[in-house]
């Protein structure tokens, strides 16, 4: 038998952690947009500042918005899996 280390890179409990705020931070300053939206309907411009580079994000839908909100919360969930990680066990039918 072989055993092969493989370096995943994989992040700290911390730094997933402070990740998953970040996106919740994203997710409710979205659902803040969604609501403005909402109330005025007109376009949202929602603007992301991460320290190293400025993006700009215009919706002109409500659609829009739920749809970024929807991905997010699929990254959020990603992020999650990776602290507590599922595990599935798979049997053959002839070994109940």
């Amino acid at each position: 038998m072989i055993f092969i280390k493989i370096g995943t890179g994989q992040r700290t409990r911390e730094q997933v952690i402070a990740r998953i705020s970040e996106v919740d931070n994203l997710i409710d300053s979205l659902f803040t947009t969604a609501m403005t939206s909402v109330q005025n309907g007109s376009i949202a411009e929602y603007e992301i500042d991460s320290g190293q580079s400025t993006s700009k994000v215009k919706y002109t839908t409500l659609s829009q918005v739920t749809e970024a909100i929807s991905k997010y919360e699929k990254i959020r969930s990603l992020y999650e899996n990776k602290l507590q990680s599922r595990v599935v066990r798979l049997m053959d039918s002839k070994n109940f």
